[in-house]
């Protein structure tokens, strides 16, 4: 799947397409946001179900939002991307009942690679900073990835 970078609108029904067709995100609720290009906003509530012992959104269901906020800022480039590595910080405690919203900018291309950062924040402050770095995998034959 691949759109003209530089047609917004065809960019926005590309991420669209993969949002419909992609279980993690619509399985945690992750809706897709502003979409401008080398920036993606998406949003996840946070259930009770994604506590951890400590009563607060286990680490890994902020980082699986960053995770897909960066692939799908990637691909504002025109292209699926998949995230090669990334690092998160958490910041402070997001709580269930609270939406959490992930902010990507891409900061850097070269070849088939991209660098973004990704804020996450909930209830008016910053709960993690994430950065990663995503590819667009070479094509297979037959196949996109």
């Amino acid at each position: 799947m691949h759109a003209d970078p530089n047609d917004m609108p065809a960019i926005r029904d590309m991420l669209h397409d993969i949002l419909r067709n992609d279980p993690a995100p619509q399985h945690l609720d992750i809706q897709l946001g502003d979409v401008d290009q080398g920036r993606v906003v998406m949003t996840m509530p946070i259930a009770e179900h994604m506590a951890n012992s400590h009563g607060m959104s286990h680490g890994g269901y902020l980082f699986t939002l960053a995770d897909t906020t960066l692939a799908y800022c990637c691909a504002t480039a025109g292209s699926r991307v998949v995230t090669r590595n990334a690092e998160i910080t958490f910041v402070a405690p997001a709580h269930s009942g609270e939406t959490v919203t992930a902010t990507a900018t891409r900061r850097v291309s070269f070849g088939r690679n991209q660098i973004c950062d990704v804020v996450l924040e909930a209830g008016g402050r910053v709960v993690a900073y994430f950065t990663g770095q995503g590819t667009t995998p070479p094509a297979r034959r037959g196949k996109e990835f």
